[in-house]
């Protein structure tokens, strides 16, 4: 006998399935992240399940990295909603061409804000090389990655339709949520969003981040959260990472200098049970790329 108030009784643990190989994502490969020191820190990869937290200050490349991390899973043949109330899918196609342009051609100078504003299009000289990187971009990941252009307040039921119609068709599905802050939990219209507006940011963070724990049961989930709201969804998490910028210098060619190279660490830590390890990375942000780097 159900209770009055319509919820579900508690389920003995006699009357459940636990699967725990699927539930874990363990009947397909992992998703790797192209870091292969991170990928050892997380068991291998993404894995469905898995809600990976990364947070840091403002302007420390949270967003970069988690782009970088739809790419290659993109790459890897999964498929990948990347979901901001931020960026547009200009800026979006630019970073990504910006990584590939700077793949192919290792001396070049050009920005991805170059890219962005359109200045890279009106010089002769680095017309067609962006050009053959934004077709390289479409060429490798333009069917499997995804983008949701979010309102700000949106809720993330609409996460769970469109990461819903990813699993009907692909095996592997990697949901990546940057600006977690920007997000609403389960609400019912305009009046239910605009109530999320005036609520509490920590309380409606905390719910938020839970929410996109429950949205792992069919990917992995990867979130950008600022450093200030990261113990919020710590509890959440599988894996917190902590984006560290370093004051030391770092060994690198006067042509990544002058795209903002620095060094970064990533600060893994699993189920808020203590340190799990650190990547050591160069972000060369006018490339918009990471890089593993000497510790």
């Amino acid at each position: 006998m159900e209770p009055s108030d319509g919820r579900k009784p508690p389920a003995s643990l006699a009357s459940m399935q636990v699967d725990v190989t699927a539930r874990l994502g363990a009947q397909a490969p992992a998703t790797p992240t192209g870091l292969p020191v991170l990928d050892r820190l997380l068991g291998g990869g993404l894995r469905t399940g898995m809600l990976v937290a990364i947070s840091g200050a403002t302007g420390i490349g949270k967003t970069a990295l988690a782009l970088n991390l739809a790419y290659m899973a993109a790459r890897s043949k999964a498929a990948v909603l990347f979901a901001s109330a931020t960026l547009d899918e200009t800026e979006i196609v630019a970073r990504l061409a910006s990584r590939a342009l700077h793949r192919e051609y290792p001396e070049s100078r050009t920005s991805y804000g170059a890219i962005f504003t359109g200045q890279a299009w009106q010089d002769a000289a680095t017309r067609g090389p962006v050009s053959s990187a934004v077709d390289t971009v479409a060429k490798k990941v333009g069917a499997l990655l995804h983008f949701h252009r979010a309102d700000p307040f949106e809720s993330t039921t609409l996460l769970r339709r469109a990461a819903g119609e990813l699993w009907d068709r692909h095996d592997r599905v990697v949901v990546v949520v940057d600006g977690i802050e920007a997000w609403a939990a389960h609400c019912g219209g305009d009046a239910g969003r605009a109530a999320q507006a005036n609520s509490s940011l920590d309380s409606r963070v905390s719910v938020v981040a839970h929410e996109l724990a429950r949205l792992g049961r069919g990917a992995a989930v990867v979130v950008t959260v600022s450093g200030r709201h990261a113990e919020l969804v710590a509890p959440a998490a599988t894996f917190s990472a902590e984006m560290r910028g370093l004051s030391s210098g770092l060994a690198a060619t006067e042509q990544a200098l002058a795209l903002g190279a620095r060094p970064v660490d990533l600060r893994v830590r699993k189920n808020q049970l203590g340190p799990t390890g650190i990547v050591p990375l160069r972000f060369v942000a006018g490339a918009a790329t990471f890089e593993e780097r000497a510790p």
